[in-house]
């Protein structure tokens, strides 16, 4: 067969699996904001910091709705890349998600009990801890960390709608408790190092000193109860 018709033939399928995936994507970024009845992201996160819809799961889907764009325009990229003839190492980076990915494989594949999910819109990994998190990284400003150990949940993000907390925007969750002071991470560093810092200190203590703090706690109680009791 003609190099010429070949290569002609790889663009075709190439053009057509852009415009299939850039539907796609499209389409699940318009599903997420219709839910929510508004036209733009940016709507929907006024009404998350009006509180006139519940802050979770409305920041996730916030953030997938940007992350979906983000990824379509990453793909976008790699076509156009593509077809002028590009060499791979001179791949666009747009996609946090992407970048992540090849790091967190590279660097905790010992660790991880498969490799890295890359879902339309989030990233999901399982450790050989039991830890279980779920990523979505829109940039450094802009994120949700949310992760599973037995029976506990705990999330990080970066929801405006905690002006109290000390770290404001960024938070921590645990569970259905109050947001309380993110003891892990900061908007003003690399994505990567802080993801990475908080994930190594996850596989070491998931719950975030929880366990010591509610010993602490009962601790004190029995203290003030004896000291009561000796009164």
């Amino acid at each position: 067969m003609d190099t010429t018709m070949t290569a002609d033939m790889e663009t075709e399928a190439l053009q057509a699996l852009f415009a299939e995936t850039n539907y796609r994507l499209r389409e699940s970024r318009k599903a997420v904001l219709q839910h929510y009845g508004v036209g733009t992201e940016a709507d929907l996160l006024t009404k998350i910091e009006l509180a006139s819809v519940a802050e979770h799961p409305a920041y996730e889907l916030y953030l997938s709705a940007l992350i979906l764009e983000q990824t379509r325009m990453q793909i976008r990229a790699e076509l156009l890349a593509q077809l002028s003839g590009g060499a791979p190492q001179e791949r666009p980076s747009i996609s946090v998600h992407l970048g992540l990915k090849e790091q967190l494989d590279a660097h905790y594949g010992s660790r991880l009990l498969e490799p890295v999910r890359m879902a339309q819109d989030a990233l999901m990994m399982s450790f050989d801890t039991g830890l279980v998190v779920e990523v979505r990284y829109f940039s450094r400003q802009e994120y949700s960390i949310m992760w599973t150990f037995g029976d506990a949940l705990l999330r990080i993000d970066t929801a405006p709608t905690h002006p109290d907390c000390a770290t404001f925007p960024h938070h921590l969750h645990r569970g259905e408790s109050a947001a309380v002071d993110d003891p892990a991470t900061s908007p003003d560093t690399d994505c990567w190092f802080h993801l990475s810092g908080l994930l190594k200190r996850l596989l070491q203590d998931p719950l975030l000193g929880a366990l010591e703090a509610s010993s602490a706690s009962r601790q004190n109680a029995t203290e003030c109860c004896a000291a009561a009791s000796n009164e």
